[in-house]
């Protein structure tokens, strides 16, 4: 009696239901929300300390912050990504294996783009091809820079920043530690939540709301930006020491 063959095994892919990316988003969102209020307690602890002048404090929370911003800004990469009534399935997929193989930043540009396809084609598109440099700029600026020196500081470099292999001192990397300030940080919350407005623009409405309201965004942001480009550590230094202290820090 011969052996009896061996059915074929057939693996089958699942696939996500337009539920699945809801409960995606909503799941992501609480965490987006969540690491916008430990910003807030953050920027309360530099504060104090820089009215304390108590400036071990300061740097070490300032740190603190940089790291949160990125990781804030990768939770708004997925709660984008998973917009309800955005990407297909096999889109998500693309922009994740794109992300998971060049990092972050590549990942925001490769989802800008896969967006703008919505609206229509950059490359004969000479409106839509400069919305989407401007985008990009914004990411390269915003998104990529800082994430480079999260890395250094989520390895434990909080001083000295080593080179790729770790066998030497990176200066450049070193001296944007040390002179890290928390009012850019803050800036770049406010100049990182205005991109966020006009990629779900894109992303869920690309015929409709991200024309009707992009101009609107892009002149919020750029007001901003000018209104807040004076905007220092010891600008904010001399306006908190002209106040009472009234936030009471446990850690002080």
């Amino acid at each position: 009696m011969g052996s009896i063959p061996i059915p074929p095994i057939f693996i089958l892919r699942v696939t996500m239901t337009d539920y699945d990316i809801l409960n995606l988003y909503m799941l992501q969102s609480a965490n987006v929300r969540e690491l916008w209020n430990v910003r807030k307690g953050l920027i309360k602890d530099i504060n104090y300390y820089i009215r304390k002048s108590v400036n071990s404090q300061i740097h070490n929370k300032t740190k603190l912050l940089s790291l949160i911003y990125s990781a804030w800004s990768e939770a708004q990469f997925v709660q984008i990504l998973y917009t309800p009534k955005g990407f297909m399935v096999f889109e998500i997929d693309k922009i994740k294996a794109h992300k998971g193989n060049q990092g972050i930043a590549a990942g925001w540009k490769y989802m800008l783009s896969e967006a703008m396809n919505k609206v229509g084609n950059t490359s004969n598109n000479k409106d839509l091809g400069s919305r989407l440099t401007a985008l990009i700029e914004l990411v390269d600026e915003y998104i990529e820079e800082p994430s480079i020196l999260r890395n250094k500081i989520a390895h434990g470099q909080w001083i000295n920043a080593l080179n790729r292999d770790n066998t030497a001192k990176n200066e450049q990397l070193t001296n944007q530690l040390c002179s890290l300030d928390p009012v850019e940080i803050e800036k770049r919350f406010e100049i990182h939540r205005y991109l966020g407005y006009i990629v779900r623009d894109l992303v869920q409405s690309p015929t409709a709301g991200f024309h009707r309201h992009y101009w609107t965004n892009i002149v919020n942001l750029e007001n901003y930006i000018k209104r807040t480009k004076a905007w220092c550590f010891e600008s904010k230094r001399n306006r908190l020491l002209s106040k009472p202290i009234t936030y009471c820090n446990n850690n002080g």
